[in-house]
């Protein structure tokens, strides 16, 4: 024991005799509460699910009948009169290259209006490749702008009508295939382990003992890999003999696949002007449903209000409430609502805080195979400790990615 003299005060006392203060609980920022983590997930809980019957699954997507094909090839000779005979090139998309299968939406009778000059043509004979006989000009009143018919690389052609003659047989039939899209089912893992003594414990901070926010922590963090791997997910299987592993795609992936002029790199500090922005938001906004969702970090957020707050080139703010613990404020954009809401994850990763996704939730479904639960009593027999562990076997069904979009690097509308 060791002797004090003189006034005695809290820096003489024993260190370890002054029992001091401590909250028998842990405070974790968005521990608890509405809209704290995911959201998606959450989201998807509340729409219709589908069970999954294998690791791999397929579904078919057709678009709507084609009306627009594209010229393949540049005509620089614009015609003389109007009903001149003449040919076209045609392909389906817009990219260079060989003509392919767009003469097969075209028959006899067909009416085509080239969007850029305003041209009129019809088609004179069913097309057995992308060489088309058409008549042009076929327009009336066109004397003054013949000179103007012209034919640009890429020019789209929107097909316009079909006319038969009286007492004419049927035309050709043409019809249009749905393509075949695949995803994964993932397994979800997070797991608890203790020693038994640990377990056994009675701690200042959990007086219930530690087992109980261990299984906090790590629900936490398999429901952060479930929702980030929705958003971020790279479909891919790894191990080509025995044991696969399945990553099921997410969102970005799937635009990044069969949509990428949804993508949007939105350059950063230096900022988007407003046309560029408005020509991607068009995209998946004009596609689908007519209601959109975006999930947005704080920054991206910022910049998307912000500009809505002027009521400037069709943007402005209607309204806000509250939906399932979030915070919903309602764009009025040039292309319909938009739904816009801040995404906790967006906001505590500081490289996702100028992200921004366009969700339509009536195209999108959660896949299950084995829903989210948890499994106790896994340590080996004989062991001493204690294990459990969450696990999921969950994948992502997102039908036409055209109604989807995503923008990176959102920080300011100029």
């Amino acid at each position: 024991m060791s002797a004090v003299a003189g006034l005695l005060s809290l820096g003489g006392a024993a260190s370890n005799d002054l029992v001091g203060e401590f909250q028998e609980t842990i405070l974790v920022r968005n521990a608890r509460g509405f809209n704290v983590g995911t959201t998606l997930v959450g989201l998807m809980s509340r729409l219709e699910s589908e069970p999954a019957e294998n690791s791999e699954f397929s579904w078919f997507e057709r678009d709507p009948v084609r009306r627009q094909i594209y010229a393949d090839g540049a005509d620089a000779t614009a015609p003389t009169a109007q009903n001149e005979a003449d040919t076209i090139i045609v392909q389906e998309t817009s990219t260079t290259g060989t003509a392919v299968d767009a003469w097969q939406h075209l028959a006899v009778g067909h009416v085509l209006r080239n969007d850029r000059t305003g041209e009129y043509v019809q088609v004179t004979a069913t097309p057995t490749s992308g060489t088309v006989s058409v008549l042009r000009a076929i327009d009336t009143a066109v004397s003054a702008t013949l000179a103007t018919y012209t034919i640009n690389d890429n020019d789209p052609w929107v097909i316009v009508t079909l006319g038969q003659a009286e007492g004419a047989n049927p035309t050709q039939a043409s019809y249009e295939g749905p393509s075949a899209l695949t995803n994964y089912i993932q397994t979800f893992n997070s797991t608890v382990e203790l020693t038994n003594a640990f377990k056994g414990n009675k701690l200042r901070s959990d007086a219930a003992g530690p087992l109980d926010d261990r299984r906090i922590t790590a629900l936490e963090k398999i429901a952060y890999d479930i929702e980030l791997a929705y958003f971020f997910g790279v479909k891919k299987v790894t191990g080509t003999t025995g044991v696969r592993t399945y990553y099921t795609g997410g969102v970005k992936n799937a635009v990044d696949t069969n949509v990428s002029a949804n993508a949007l790199d939105a350059g950063g500090t230096a900022g988007i002007p407003m046309k560029d922005f408005r020509d991607w938001l068009r995209a998946p906004m004009t596609s689908g449903s007519d209601v959109k969702l975006a999930l947005c970090g704080p920054t991206a957020y910022s910049a998307f209000s912000d500009y809505a707050n002027q009521a400037v080139n069709g943007f402005r703010i209607t309204q806000a409430e509250s939906v399932f613990g979030m915070n919903i404020t309602t764009v009025q954009t040039p292309f319909g609502l938009l739904d816009l809401a801040m995404h906790p994850l967006f906001t505590q990763t500081p490289s996702l805080q100028d992200w921004m996704f366009v969700l339509d939730l009536a195209h999108i479904k959660q896949k299950i195979m084995e829903p989210l639960f948890l499994e106790p009593n896994i340590q080996t027999p004989g062991q001493d400790s204690y294990k459990e562990q969450y696990r999921a076997k969950l994948g992502l069904k997102l039908k036409f990615a055209n109604a989807f979009g995503y923008a990176a690097n959102l920080q300011q509308i100029i």
